[in-house]
């Protein structure tokens, strides 16, 4: 199907789950390089024009310090697993606002700038019960999460296409080629088959789009 046709699927499936009195929580996953942030952009513009307000989070923005997220080792796909993210600050900070019952609530996007491994507490930005929360992020279907959402969807690529779609993007910010290569190999990707083997994202999700050929994604499984 035509990526037009994805968003606009997508956004109809998200906003029939949508009840009038509250917001509706939205996770997204996919292993490295996916396309996450990318749908959750555009999926954002695509539910604004139906008339509802967005709003648009990371996990990346809720990472744990430095200090945390390598106890294990740098390239320690177990630590990465275990420690990289706060989950409780997301929870905190926005799903749970979010799961209230009065509206409109105060909530925050982000927590943490792992590039300057420093604290962040932005202003909160108001939520109201006409919002749909698009969150984005690798494994936010586990169990202290995967609770908050009332609609999952899980972006499928290979580890090939995964591994060239991190060295462009990430070569020159967390490092050179090679490094963003190791990364990937021996953190990352074996992380994600850990989450695969304990969580089995795909089993949660409500819907599973291929989405190696982006301008052409193909939805290979839905609830």
């Amino acid at each position: 199907m035509s990526r037009t046709d994805l968003l606009m699927f997508l956004a109809d499936e998200i906003v029939a789950r949508k009840v009038e009195d509250r917001p509706l929580k939205v996770g997204i996953d996919g292993r490295s390089g996916a396309g996450k942030s990318t749908l959750a952009d555009e999926l954002g513009l695509a539910i604004t024009r139906k008339g509802f307000e967005v709003l648009r989070a990371s996990v990346d923005d809720f990472h744990n310090p430095r200090e945390r997220r390598h106890k294990q080792g740098e390239f320690s796909a177990r630590g990465y697993y275990e420690d990289a993210y706060d989950y409780e600050s997301v929870v905190s900070a926005l799903l749970g606002p979010l799961s209230g019952s009065t509206f409109p609530v105060l909530c925050r996007q982000l927590s943490f700038d792992q590039r300057t491994n420093l604290p962040l507490s932005p202003p909160p930005v108001r939520a109201s019960a006409n919002t749909i929360l698009l969150v984005e992020g690798i494994f936010v279907f586990r169990g202290r999460l995967n609770g908050y959402w009332d609609y999952r969807i899980l972006l499928d690529i290979d580890t090939q296409t995964s591994l060239g779609r991190a060295v462009a993007r990430d070569t020159g910010v967390i490092g050179p080629a090679e490094v963003v290569r190791r990364k990937l190999e021996v953190r990352y990707e074996p992380a994600w088959q850990m989450y695969v083997a304990e969580v089995n994202p795909e089993a949660e999700a409500d819907v599973v789009i291929d989405n190696r050929e982006t301008a052409n994604p193909q939805i290979l499984n839905r609830a």
